[in-house]
């Protein structure tokens, strides 16, 4: 398999920014956590479409965490496990296109 300088950059620079993210949810967990809406705009700015976050809750590749008992209590993901299941799949994509 031979991948171009271009994709290894973004490699290295996918795994470091996610060596950062996973510090941040480990020194405070609070700022790894998204709401729902803003994981979906995240998506979008990923070039994934929101509804993806639903597949890959019901595939359990994203676990959300609701807080507070309502009914109308907001859904959070964390940041880290997107970043990472994106990373993943970008990855995959370029090993199965080789």
């Amino acid at each position: 398999m031979e991948i171009t300088l271009n994709q290894l950059r973004n490699i290295i620079s996918a795994s470091a920014d996610i060596g950062v993210q996973r510090y941040i949810k480990t020194r405070d967990p609070e700022d790894d956590r998204i709401k729902q809406e803003d994981a979906k705009r995240y998506l979008e700015k990923m070039g994934y479409q929101p509804i993806m976050l639903k597949r890959w809750r019901r595939d359990n590749l994203l676990v959300p965490v609701k807080m507070g008992d309502s009914r109308n209590s907001a859904v959070w993901y964390s940041l880290t496990e997107i970043k990472e299941l994106i990373f993943s799949l970008q990855t995959h994509a370029l090993i199965m296109k080789q």
